[in-house]
């Protein structure tokens, strides 16, 4: 015969309505922690700085490595040569053809423009990024603007001082503007 079974405290029975009289309190507590979370929306409550967390952020944005420092060096650069009364030429070159803008970064207006394309000449080549540039000098010159500098690094592109880039300046010097 199997040995006798020591005498517990309780009853199996007993041990068993127990445990899920706990259980049903454990449930009831989950249930209106979660409902009274739905219904907060401050700070306060670490679950919704969770769910804001999540909704801002989605798996599908891929965010890019930034340099602040670069960033900011341009942008004192700009605001500098702005507090010297010059404003700044912003040039453009794709394959066909040149675009050139006189910008005040100060109030962040566009005061000229011109290029190969609205003056129907053949951009890829010297001679129509210097005649671009003799037409922004004029409409500077128009707008009561002479005192420019060239930006040759913006945020998107970084030309050298050569080939269509430096024709077009000259064409601004040859324009009447001082650079």
């Amino acid at each position: 015969p199997p040995p006798p079974r020591p005498p517990s405290s309780c009853s199996s029975q007993g041990s068993h309505t127990n445990h899920r009289a706990i259980m049903r309190v454990v449930f009831a507590l989950l249930t209106l922690a979660a409902t009274a979370s739905a219904f907060m929306t401050g700070s306060s409550f670490a679950g919704s700085a969770i769910a804001a967390e999540r909704a801002s952020t989605s798996a599908s944005t891929i965010t890019m490595a930034r340099n602040p420092l670069k960033a900011m060096k341009i942008r004192t650069r700009r605001l500098t040569m702005n507090e010297k009364d010059k404003l700044r030429i912003s040039v453009f070159r794709s394959n066909n053809h040149i675009y050139a803008q006189v910008i005040n970064d100060l109030e962040g207006t566009t005061l000229a423009s011109a290029s190969s394309r609205s003056l129907e000449a053949g951009g890829s080549n010297k001679a129509a990024a210097f005649e671009v540039g003799k037409a922004l000098a004029e409409a500077a010159k128009a707008k009561g603007v002479t005192n420019l500098y060239f930006d040759r690094e913006s945020a998107s592109h970084k030309y050298m001082y050569h080939g269509r880039v430096a024709s077009l300046i000259d064409g601004v010097r040859e324009g009447g503007c001082e650079l």
